[in-house]
């Protein structure tokens, strides 16, 4: 009988251990198929990460999310291509491009939740967390200035600008302040070597140099285009001045954030997908064709923005940390911060896709 017992327990005991064993596979292999990732749990008090939690990587059903844009240019080839090829789609989401007039109008709608994720300078955000602002920088489309100088045709080097005016932007905005740091970096003392006029937005302020109401002015794509087919001289390319910057930030809504993080993950996953695509020469062909249609441009301006962004698109989005305390330095020597900032205080990666 004691015998019987002990080969009936250790059959039982085989079986049992077989049946762990296939239970565990079928576990991991349900694992397999969901839809989540270890990511740092929600932040600190700092904005750090806390431990590491399982965060869903794309919302349950299709999700609409509108994405306010202040502009329209080359920068924003990684938003076309993700909708035209689907990419958003495979993560349920369903973009819609809403572009308003100016990066404040835009930040503006993101503090209201009107659109739950924008594009903007990172001044724009800086100085909109210093106020109060339920914001933060969750990516970049670009790690490298945009920007370039563009001069009257008198105008041979940075010295012949003493006593003249140059266009800009609203005091503190972004371009405003690239534009004085690219005037200090010469050697003109802003607002006593060379006067600063606020002539808005790009097209005002090449309005600005074809009217002669400056002899010195920042503009990005395409405007630069213009530019040049004006004949006005592109003095300095601000990449090469400025060596650590990142131009148009990906920036969401504090709640969107809190409450559906699962969304902004799933955007920039399909991001990530999209610079991928463009990045492959492969597809080159096929993503300026999209920029074509998108941007109305001809072929050969359209070569040309594509070959001046291409070399700045961010993979993943990820932020050149390196570029963000610049940015918040350039906006503290405003007088724009009136307390510290750290990096935390304005930037989140954890949605980076893995």
């Amino acid at each position: 009988m004691k015998r019987w017992i002990r080969h009936s327990l250790s059959r039982t005991g085989k079986h049992t251990l077989r049946l762990l064993a296939c239970t565990s596979m079928l576990l991991a292999a349900a694992g397999c198929g969901s839809q989540t990732v270890d990511s740092p749990a929600p932040e600190g008090k700092n904005g750090n990460p806390g431990a590491a939690a399982a965060m869903k990587t794309m919302p349950d059903q299709l999700t609409t999310v509108k994405l306010g844009l202040p502009s329209k240019n080359m920068s924003y080839l990684p938003i076309f291509v993700a909708q035209q090829k689907g990419f958003y789609k495979n993560v349920n989401l369903e973009v819609n491009l809403e572009y308003v007039k100016g990066g404040v109008l835009a930040l503006r709608g993101l503090q209201t939740g009107e659109y739950p994720i924008i594009s903007t300078l990172p001044e724009s955000v800086i100085t909109g967390v210093a106020e109060g602002a339920n914001v933060k920088m969750i990516g970049t489309l670009d790690d490298q200035s945009m920007y370039s100088i563009f001069v009257s045709k008198d105008i041979k080097s940075p010295g012949d600008l003493k006593g003249k005016s140059a266009a800009s932007n609203v005091p503190g905005n972004g371009t405003d302040i690239q534009l004085q740091y690219w005037l200090k970096k010469n050697g003109l003392t802003p607002n006593e070597d060379v006067r600063l006029i606020n002539a808005g937005e790009n097209a005002g302020r090449l309005q600005a140099l074809q009217t002669g109401q400056a002899s010195v002015t920042i503009l990005s794509q395409p405007t630069d285009l213009k530019a040049e087919e004006l004949g006005f001289t592109r003095l300095a390319l601000m990449r090469d001045e400025l060596k650590t910057y990142n131009h148009n930030m990906i920036a969401a809504n504090g709640d969107l954030i809190k409450n559906t993080p699962e969304v902004v993950y799933a955007f920039m996953s399909a991001h990530a997908e999209a610079v991928k695509f463009i990045k492959d020469g492969a597809n080159r062909e096929e993503a300026l064709q999209i920029a074509m249609a998108e941007l109305g441009m001809n072929r050969a301006d359209a070569e040309k923005s594509f070959d001046f962004v291409l070399p700045a698109l961010a993979d993943k989005g990820k932020i050149n940390i390196e570029g963000m305390k610049w940015a918040i330095d350039t906006v503290k020597e405003t007088g724009a911060l009136v307390k510290e900032m750290s990096v935390d205080q304005v930037v989140d990666e954890r949605f980076y896709a893995k």
